[in-house]
């Protein structure tokens, strides 16, 4: 998965256990008031440590420093062993917070986590049920239990998928499969701040093709789409799994090189140049591509660096199209 995709789905998943934390550590803290004060002290104590163990969950999604584990580690048998608890001083009714913290688990965790948890908890809950109550008792709860747990699993696998699909349609290309410009600004500050941190080289490529609105006029745009989806897979079998490829207006490409400083970039352009001049896109028919390079070297701005890489496409096409240019012209 890529790093940007990866950390937007990261923050939607801060986002959700941050609200669904507040709501149940909130719900959570009458309740532990009025034990504390007027009933069992030691359930008082119990929710009191749960409540704050939410907020605390919350505080790390708000500062973005959460991670799965610590819930993992930390609630998965505090809450196990406290419903267990609740379970055999108050009875039946103890049973009903089965329900909410088999939801927390999987709205809080990973999938896997969520179910190891899960696991955890029915190995102590359910036998300590079957021991203490009625057969009938017994049965209702198991199956409710069940369908509650079934039903948390299949519902957020279902949303974590359609989060997927959905982000991975909005950064991409519906024509050639490509990055869209909806990650640029964040790809190219992030290399930006990996070049500071790590002295990390990154160049840009922006390649535009060469009259492609005479491609369109006089073939139909039926033909500019093939030429656009082939340069697509062209330039992802072409470059490697680390560099990003975006597709930024209708025939224009800007390609973001990981670890690659412009001298040797300079020639990466040339073979792509080559490559797509090659490519018999339209039979009888010439296509090429005009190329601007631009390394990160003192430039700190992401608008810069790519008025820099424009400038040189720009002087690309200029010089007679069907070549590369640089900084150095």
């Amino acid at each position: 998965m890529d790093d940007l995709t990866f950390r937007h789905q990261s923050e939607f998943h801060l986002k959700s256990t941050f609200w669904l934390s507040v709501t149940a550590g909130t719900l959570i803290l009458p309740f532990a008031f009025y034990h504390l004060t007027h009933q069992h002290v030691g359930i008082g104590i119990g929710a009191m440590i749960t409540s704050l163990s939410l907020y605390l969950v919350a505080w790390g999604c708000y500062r973005k420093t959460y991670k799965t584990i610590y819930t993992f580690i930390w609630l998965t048998p505090f809450t196990t062993l406290f419903v267990a608890y609740l379970t055999n001083l108050i009875g039946i009714t103890g049973t009903y917070w089965c329900y909410s913290t088999l939801i927390l688990y999987y709205f809080m965790m990973s999938e896997r986590q969520a179910w190891i948890s899960n696991i955890i908890f029915a190995l102590i809950n359910v036998p300590l049920v079957w021991h203490l109550f009625e057969t009938h008792e017994a049965i209702r709860f198991s199956v409710t239990f069940s369908l509650v747990s079934a039903y948390s699993a299949i519902f957020l696998h279902i949303i974590a998928k359609q989060y997927s699909e959905l982000h991975k349609q909005a950064i991409t290309d519906q024509l050639t499969g490509l990055y869209n410009r909806t990650l640029l600004k964040d790809s190219l500050v992030q290399a930006i701040n990996q070049a500071n941190r790590s002295n990390t080289a990154f160049t840009l490529i922006i390649m535009d093709v060469d009259h492609f609105k005479k491609i369109n006029d006089e073939l139909g745009h039926e033909i500019g789409d093939h030429v656009l989806i082939q340069l697509g897979v062209f330039l992802k079998g072409f470059l490697r799994d680390s560099d990003k490829v975006f597709r930024i207006g209708g025939e224009e490409f800007l390609i973001l090189l990981y670890n690659t400083d412009e001298a040797n970039s300079i020639g990466i352009a040339e073979k792509i140049r080559k490559g797509i001049e090659n490519l018999s896109l339209i039979p009888g028919r010439p296509v090429t591509v005009s190329i601007g390079v631009a390394g990160l070297s003192s430039v700190r701005d992401w608008k810069h660096w790519m008025k820099t890489c424009d400038k040189n496409l720009y002087e690309a096409k200029n010089s007679g199209r069907n070549r590369v240019v640089d900084c150095k012209g």
